[in-house]
């Protein structure tokens, strides 16, 4: 087994286990960055969207809800909540919506079959990010756009450090990437940035000793860098910049 699927079984362990739970999903709940996520979407009658990392739909059957006359795919590695997504979809009889899981390494699409791709705080799970934004390519018609929405690591944060942090978790976490690191990813895969808009996000710890070693092993403008406090016993990361990039294919 190879460590890329290794990381996608772990992930798949976490997300099975987490998606469900209504503490995760609070936190990862934004009513006002969902609407700017929609407003950034654009797309003709009859396209074809994918969401990648969909999770429990929480980007997908709003999408399919303001694009009526698209068709939405949301994939996810997490098969018992793909399972839950589409019973939902059959329970309010939603004609074009529809969920698959997926490997976590090759989008089982064919060439030029999507107008549009988003991903919603997903993409630093993914284990071959060069391998992904290339098959995003291969994925998009001519003039097709990628909305990438992901949690930024700091310029100045050589270390690595919030990247510590989510590795705490066990969920898959691979790394945040720069906003300079995922412009030249993708530019060197074939598209063009055309919009970004940066929003914040903030993330608690839970109390778990593994944390609190971390936060005490920091130094102080680390923690100062990204808003890092503790408070009874749980660490916040309270600036984590979220960029929100879309990227068109020439």
């Amino acid at each position: 087994m190879n460590s890329a699927m290794e990381t996608v079984q772990q992930a798949r362990k976490s997300f099975d286990h987490i998606l469900g739970n209504q503490k995760y999903a609070g936190i990862i709940k934004d009513d006002e960055h969902l609407s700017l996520l929609l407003r950034l979407t654009e797309c003709g009658a009859n396209s074809k969207i994918l969401d990648i990392g969909t999770g429990t739909g929480y980007l997908a059957f709003p999408l399919a809800q303001k694009f009526p006359t698209a068709n939405v795919c949301g994939i996810d590695i997490a098969e018992m909540m793909m399972e839950k997504n589409n019973a939902i979809v059959q329970e309010k009889n939603i004609s074009n919506l529809i969920f698959k899981a997926f490997d976590g390494l090759t989008y089982p699409f064919s060439d030029e079959s999507f107008d549009l791709i988003v991903t919603r705080y997903a993409f630093h799970h993914f284990p071959n990010a060069v391998s992904a934004v290339s098959q995003m390519y291969r994925l998009l018609a001519k003039g097709g756009k990628v909305l990438i929405s992901d949690p930024m690591r700091n310029e100045k944060d050589d270390d690595g450090i919030i990247d510590r942090f989510m590795r705490v978790k066990k969920d898959g976490h691979i790394k945040f990437y720069s906003a300079k690191e995922m412009e030249e990813l993708f530019e060197d895969n074939g598209f063009v940035k055309e919009n970004q808009v940066i929003t914040q996000m903030k993330f608690p710890f839970a109390q778990k000793a593994e944390y609190i070693e971390l936060y005490n092993q920091i130094a102080e403008k680390d923690k100062k860098m990204y808003g890092i406090a503790m408070k009874d016993d749980v660490v916040w990361i309270n600036h984590i910049d979220v960029g929100n990039i879309i990227f068109v294919k020439q």
